[in-house]
C-alpha cells in the first residue's frame, strides 16, 4: 500500500488513510478511496518528456489515471492497453447525437466511434485487461435489464388497468411498451447490429468480437472479403446512416449510428491481412487503432483488479450514458493547435512514400478528433460534471499526443 500511495501522491492524488482498510486485511492493497488535489496542472515528468517518442502520453490526469497506471504497472500490462479499451467503452456510451466541430470554417463535425485492435499472443495479460474495463459495462448492462424487466412487469399491470377502464368506457391511452437497452454485443451480423441500433437510435453500442481477426474476415477486410460487408462497416465507422433497401424504397433504420469496437487478435492475423489484402478503398484495417502487448506481461502474476477500480469504472460508465448529446466546440487555442497539426500531417501524408503508412495517416487525423472528444466526456465523467460546450486545447494535445503514438505503434507493426 505504500507503493501505491507513492504512486498516487506523485501525481497529486491523496489516499484517505481512515477509509483504508487495516493493515494486514485482504483488501489492503486496494485503493478504496482516492482523493484528486491539483489535477488540473497535471504533467508528465520530465523523464517521460524526454521519452516521448517511445513512451505514451499520460492520456488521464485524474484519479481513474492514477489507478490504472498503479494497476498496470503492478501487474507489467502497458498502461496504454488499459487506455485504448477505456476509451473504447467510453465512446459506445456517449450519445449519438454528440458532435465536435474541429474547424468553424467546415461543416463536417467529428463522431464519438472508436475502434481499437489488441495484438499479441493469447496470454492472461489480454484478457485482464480486457475484463478490467469490460466487466464494469457488464455490470450496467445487468442494473439496465433488470430495470428492463421491472418497467416490463408495470407495463403489464398498467395494460390490464387500461383494458379494465376501456370495458367501463373511461378512456384513456394504453401504455407505452418499454425498451430494452443493449451497451455491449459480441454479435455482429448485419441483422443483429441493425436491430440493435434500431432499437435505440439515439444511443451507441460497443461490440466486442471474440477474435477480431474473424471479424475482420467477415467484415470484409480480409483476403476474398465481400465488397459488401466491408462497405457496411465502413459507413458504420464513419458514422453514416443505416438503410435498408427494399423494392422501389430506401428505409432509414438509424439516422446517425454510433458503433465502436474493440478486440484482440494474435499478431500474425494482421499482418497476413495487411500483406494479402490490396485493396485501398473503404479499408477497414486503417480503421481501428492498433498496438500490441508486449511480451514482459505475459509472465506477470495473475490478480483481479481492486474492487475501488470496477466500482470506479462503473460509476463513470454510468455518468457517460447518462450524460446530454451536446454538441462541441474547440476554443481559440485549440484551433490554432488543430491548424498547425493538420498542416503537419497532412504534409507528412503527401511526402510518404509507403502506401500502408498514408492510409494510416489519412485516419489518424480524424482518430485525433474523435478521441478528443471522448477524452472532453470522459474527463467530465470522472469528476461527476456535465461536459462544457468547449473543449479545451489542453485535451486536445493529450489526444494528439496519444495518437501519434498509436500511430507509430502502428507503423512499427506494419514491418514486423
Amino acid at each position: 500500500m505504500a507503493d501505491l500511495k507513492r504512486s498516487l501522491s506523485q501525481h497529486g492524488i491523496e489516499i484517505s488513510d481512515w477509509l483504508l482498510p487495516p493493515s494486514g486485511h485482504p483488501e489492503e492493497d486496494t485503493p478504496d478511496a482516492v482523493r484528486v488535489s491539483g489535477t488540473e496542472s497535471f504533467e508528465p515528468d520530465a523523464g517521460d518528456r524526454l521519452q516521448e517518442q517511445i513512451s505514451p502520453p499520460a492520456l488521464l490526469p485524474n484519479a481513474l489515471g492514477a489507478v490504472l497506471r498503479w494497476f498496470a504497472l503492478k501487474l507489467k500490462d502497458p498502461e496504454v492497453a488499459y487506455y485504448l479499451v477505456l476509451l473504447c467503452v467510453a465512446a459506445s456510451l456517449i450519445p449519438s447525437k454528440t458532435r465536435l466541430r474541429i474547424s468553424p470554417h467546415s461543416t463536417s463535425k467529428v463522431l464519438p466511434i472508436l475502434w481499437g485492435g489488441i495484438m499479441g499472443d493469447a496470454s492472461c495479460g489480454q484478457s485482464r485487461i480486457f475484463s478490467t474495463l469490460i466487466n464494469p459495462l457488464r455490470d450496467l448492462q445487468v442494473e439496465l435489464h433488470d430495470r428492463y424487466q421491472q418497467q416490463l412487469e408495470d407495463c403489464e399491470t398498467a395494460l390490464r388497468e387500461h383494458k379494465k377502464e376501456q370495458e367501463s368506457n373511461t378512456t384513456g391511452d394504453p401504455p407505452a411498451q418499454p425498451t430494452p437497452v443493449e451497451l455491449c454485443t459480441s454479435e455482429y451480423k448485419e441483422k443483429v447490429v441493425a436491430q440493435i441500433l434500431a432499437r435505440q437510435p439515439d444511443r451507441g453500442l460497443l461490440i466486442e468480437p471474440d477474435d477480431l481477426g474473424i471479424f475482420l474476415q467477415d467484415s470484409g477486410a480480409g483476403p476474398g472479403g465481400r465488397r459488401e460487408d466491408r462497405i457496411f462497416w465502413w459507413r458504420l465507422y464513419h458514422g453514416m446512416a443505416l438503410k435498408r433497401w427494399e423494392i422501389g424504397n430506401v428505409c432509414t433504420l438509424v439516422p446517425h449510428p454510433t458503433i465502436s469496437v474493440i478486440g484482440r487478435t494474435p499478431r500474425y492475423t494482421l499482418r497476413e491481412l495487411w500483406s494479402k489484402c490490396k485493396q485501398y478503398g473503404k479499408d477497414l484495417r486503417s480503421c481501428f487503432a492498433w498496438m500490441t502487448v508486449p511480451i514482459t506481461s505475459y509472465t506477470a502474476p495473475k490478480e483481479n483488479p481492486p474492487h475501488a477500480l470496477r466500482r470506479l469504472l462503473r460509476d463513470v460508465y454510468r455518468r457517460l450514458q447518462a450524460s446530454p448529446p451536446m454538441h462541441h466546440v474547440l476554443d481559440e487555442e485549440g484551433q490554432q493547435l488543430w491548424d498547425d497539426w493538420s498542416r503537419e500531417l497532412h504534409d507528412r501524408i503527401l511526402n510518404e512514400r509507403n502506401h500502408k503508412i498514408r492510409l494510416l495517416l489519412i485516419d489518424t487525423l480524424e482518430r485525433a478528433a474523435r478521441i478528443a472528444l471522448v477524452l472532453h466526456r470522459l474527463d467530465a465523467a470522472c469528476i461527476g460534471a456535465i461536459p462544457t460546450v468547449i473543449v479545451p486545447a489542453s485535451t486536445l494535445d493529450r489526444s494528439m499526443q496519444f495518437t501519434m503514438w498509436l500511430q507509430w505503434e502502428a507503423e512499427i507493426l506494419l514491418f514486423l
